[in-house]
This record gives structure tokens, C-alpha cells and sequence, in this order.
């Protein structure tokens, strides 16, 4: 158990860093005051603080001539939000996308390529790979100088790390996903379905962040939920809660679904341009659109009546077409009078895994070193405790 003192020095390293973090640079006399801390505890702190490279000292700049007061100008502190990085990874079946975010949370840059959905499974870990040193080399760093590495996958994810069933990335099933990246990068890794991932990042900064039961449709080529229950994720004993494809009574593919003749199903425009042409008024295309509305509320329908949410969020590409899906799935919810559940668009878009995978690490990063929690804007949303001994 943690002494009354590391508690104590826990709990004022973290008034200084929330202190620092309101501004670009602060006197050592502001910090004093804004945090109400005495200013030989608050310099100490500060020394520990740029021991572990989190904070910048500013020597003060010579004041030009004619405008010089009595007396030496203060320096000035402020984080330096490239002490360290975490990154995020969405792995979709088509596209890759790897997001560099700072100890603060801020995205700092973002990389995505295209890939066959083809391509085989030890050819998209090494994709992977090269996405994740080229997005980090843009910051001056390599993959095990980061914090931490999340990455979100289509499949069914154990406690361990492995993906337990891909139907989409079939290569990828019984691959110890955690294990192989954590080799490779040398940093902390962890790993979960992609629409766990997206409706961690919904909670965080998007649509739901406002309430504590979420259930988040992740609809593209084919449609999975994620879960949040009192504030947390629910996946379940072998992390395959929110795996409605598995249920025969809600199972389709949105690709054969929305199949018009002559159509290219591998084509990345397959989908959108069936929407496109049932908006043009296709009588055929707007058919299948209002099928898949209907397939949709039954999924909408199941979810709302197993978990009672606060609001349901949906996500993934079909979401692309906006208000009008809200509106067609309504027409096809029977809801009871009691149920006022709203449906809403996500606000993430489909950055939404990679937002959700970048707020996972950051959640691993501050297990291992519990004070960067206090930088992480808006909060994690996650305990921390002191590390016995002081800063770590």
C-alpha cells in the first residue's frame, strides 16, 4: 500500500501537470498560486517533472532596451507534449490506418493506405508494420520509443490478444495478435474488435460522451455493435459480446445485399454508389437501400431490448449516408411507447476505430506510468494511483 506521503506527492504532481496544462508557459509563482501549493514544493516537482523530459524550462528573454524592470525576469515552464506517443491502428479489410497522438491525447498525424482485402495474413502484418514506422518516423521517433500501441481488428478478440474468429481477415484467426506486435515494437500492446474500439472513442470524444450506456453499430460491409455499460466496455467472457453476425436471425452481408447487376462487389465504391443511385431515384437501388434499413432496425431493435441504452450510435461506412439513414431505419423500428432511445450518427466518421484504438493506448500508457493521466484531455475516465516511491 502506498504511504500517506506518495499519496500526497502523487496528488500535487498531478495539480501541477493539470496547472500546466492550461497554458504555454507558466512562473514558478503562478503555479504556486494557481495550484496553492508552496513554491519550494512546487520547484521540486517541477525538477522531477523535466527529469522525465514532460517539462520544458524557458530561460526568460532578455527585455529590450528601455523596457528592463529591476531584478532577473522569472523562467517560465511548460509541458513539452512530445515526451511521448502512444499510437492507434484500425485494421480494416481494405484500409489501414495508424493515428500518432501525444501524451496530451492530441493527434499529431495520421497515415492511411489501401490494401487488398486479399492480401495474405503475414503480408498485412507487415503492412502493419511499415504503417506504424512510417506515421511514427514523421514525429523523429521509431514504434519502441512510443508508450504504447493499440490496434483495432475485425474479429473476435480474446482476453490474451488473439483473434479468436476473423470471417473477414480469415488468415488472421488463432493470430496472437498482442504477442507478435509486442515483439515487434518492444512497447505495451493491446488489441480488440474494431467496433469496441469505435464505440471507445464515440464515449470519449464523440456522440455518446455524454452518457454511460452506449450501444455503437458498426455497419460496412458487414455490421457488428460494441457495448458500454456504467461507463465501461462490456465484451464479455471471451470478448465476443456485440458479435451480432453470429446470430442466423441478424446475419447479411451489406455487399450482397446491396448487389445490383453488373456490379463490381470488390469495388471500395460498391456500396456508396448503390446509395448515389437510389438518391438519383433508381427504383431498383432505393429497394435494396430500404432492405438494408430494414435488416438494420432489426439489428437496432435486438440490441435496444437486451441492454436498454441511454442511446444508440451508428457508425462504420454506411453511416456515410447520413441523416436519411436515421430516418429509414425509424420507419422500420416497432418501438413501444416507454422507448425513446435516440438513434444518432456518429461524430467520428471513420476515423472512429483509430480514435478508439489511440484512447486504448493511452489507457495502457497511464497503467504503466499513472500521472500522464492527468494530461490527457478530455479525461480518460479511468482510476489512477499513486506508484509507491514517487514518479514513474
Amino acid at each position: 500500500m502506498a504511504s500517506d506521503s506518495s499519496v500526497e506527492r502523487h496528488a500535487n504532481t498531478v495539480s501541477v501537470l493539470t496547472a500546466l496544462r492550461v497554458d504555454e508557459g507558466s512562473r514558478l509563482a503562478e503555479l504556486a498560486q494557481r495550484t496553492g501549493l508552496s513554491r519550494p514544493t512546487v520547484d521540486s516537482i517541477l525538477t522531477e517533472l523535466g527529469r522525465l523530459g514532460w517539462v520544458e524550462q524557458r530561460e526568460p528573454a532578455d527585455a529590450p532596451e528601455g523596457a528592463r524592470q529591476a531584478g532577473r525576469p522569472a523562467r517560465t515552464y511548460r509541458l513539452d507534449p512530445d515526451a511521448g506517443f502512444v499510437v492507434g491502428v484500425d485494421v480494416g479489410v481494405n484500409l489501414l490506418t495508424a493515428m500518432v497522438a501525444d501524451i496530451t491525447g492530441t493527434t499529431r498525424h495520421t497515415v492511411t493506405r489501401p490494401i487488398s482485402r486479399t492480401t495474405p495474413g503475414a503480408e498485412r502484418r507487415t503492412a502493419v508494420q511499415s504503417l506504424v514506422a512510417d506515421a511514427v518516423a514523421e514525429l523523429g521517433v521509431e514504434p519502441r520509443e512510443t508508450l504504447a500501441l493499440s490496434l483495432g481488428v475485425p474479429g473476435i478478440v480474446d482476453p490474451a490478444g488473439r483473434v479468436t474468429l476473423s470471417t473477414v481477415i480469415p488468415d488472421w484467426t488463432g493470430f496472437h495478435v498482442e504477442k507478435h506486435f509486442g515483439r515487434w515494437a518492444g512497447v505495451p500492446v493491446t488489441v480488440a474488435n474494431d467496433a469496441n474500439m469505435a464505440t471507445l472513442a464515440e464515449h470519449w470524444i464523440g456522440a455518446a460522451r455524454l452518457v454511460d450506456d452506449v450501444v455503437y453499430i458498426l455497419s460496412g460491409r458487414r455490421t457488428s455493435a460494441g457495448i458500454i455499460v456504467d461507463g465501461s466496455l462490456h465484451t464479455g467472457r471471451h470478448g465476443a459480446a456485440g458479435e451480432i453476425g453470429s446470430i442466423p436471425e441478424l446475419y447479411f452481408s451489406t455487399e450482397e445485399l446491396l448487389a445490383m447487376p453488373g456490379s463490381d462487389p470488390d469495388s471500395p465504391d460498391a456500396i456508396g454508389s448503390v446509395f448515389r443511385a437510389a438518391h438519383a431515384g433508381d427504383e431498383q437501388a432505393a429497394a435494396l437501400v430500404e432492405e438494408l434499413y430494414r435488416r438494420l432496425a432489426q439489428v437496432v431493435d435486438f440490441m435496444v431490448k437486451a441492454f436498454d441504452p441511454d442511446m444508440v450510435v451508428l457508425g462504420g461506412g454506411v453511416s456515410r449516408a447520413g441523416r436519411p439513414l436515421v430516418e429509414g431505419i425509424e420507419r422500420h423500428l416497432d418501438r413501444p411507447v416507454f422507448n425513446t432511445t435516440p438513434l444518432v450518427l456518429s461524430q467520428l466518421g471513420p476515423e472512429a476505430v483509430a480514435l478508439g484504438a489511440v484512447r486504448s493506448a493511452l489507457q495502457l500508457a497511464v497503467r504503466h506510468s499513472p500521472l500522464l493521466a492527468a494530461l490527457v484531455a478530455p479525461p480518460l475516465g479511468v482510476p489512477t494511483r499513486p506508484v509507491p516511491g514517487g514518479l514513474q
